[in-house]
C-alpha cells in the first residue's frame, strides 16, 4: 500500500465545523479529511458522500464534523495489496481508505483513483 497510498493526510478534531471541513477539502483538492481526537487516534472520516447528505438534510455547516462523520471507517493496512483494497472498497461502497501501521496510527490515505491507476499501470506494463 505504501507505493500507491498519499502520505499527505488531512486531518481535523471532531469538533471542526463541516463548513471548515469543506473548504480543506476543496483548497487540495481531495475527497475525504480524517476526523482524529486529541491523541491522534482516527475517529472517523468525512467524505463527498457525507456532504451530499448534510446538504440534502439542510443540516447547518457550523455543526461539529463527528455528528455527519462516518465513524469507525474502514481501514487498509499497509501490507494490503491493491487487489485486496480494491476489494475492501467494492464490497463497502467506499471511495477513500485510511491506511494503519501496525499499531493502528494513520500513515496514509488510499483512493479509489489511487487504485484505478495502480492497477491501469500493471495492465499496461505487465
Amino acid at each position: 500500500m505504501k507505493e500507491i497510498m498519499s502520505k499527505a493526510v488531512v486531518s481535523v478534531p471532531p469538533n471542526t465545523s463541516i463548513r471548515r471541513v469543506v473548504e480543506l477539502m476543496h483548497s487540495k483538492n481531495i475527497g475525504s479529511v480524517l476526523v482524529v481526537d486529541e491523541r491522534g487516534n482516527l475517529v472517523g472520516i468525512f467524505t463527498e458522500r457525507d456532504l451530499v447528505r448534510v446538504v440534502a438534510l439542510g443540516i447547518d455547516l457550523e455543526t461539529p464534523v463527528e455528528r455527519v462523520m462516518t465513524v469507525r471507517p474502514i481501514t487498509a493496512s499497509l501490507n494490503e495489496g491493491v487487489v485486496e483494497v480494491a476489494y475492501k472498497m467494492v464490497e463497502n461502497w467506499v471511495r477513500h481508505l485510511p491506511v494503519v501501521d501496525e499499531s493502528g496510527r494513520v500513515v496514509g490515505v488510499v483512493s479509489i483513483r489511487d487504485v484505478l491507476r495502480a492497477y491501469l499501470a500493471g495492465s499496461a506494463f505487465p
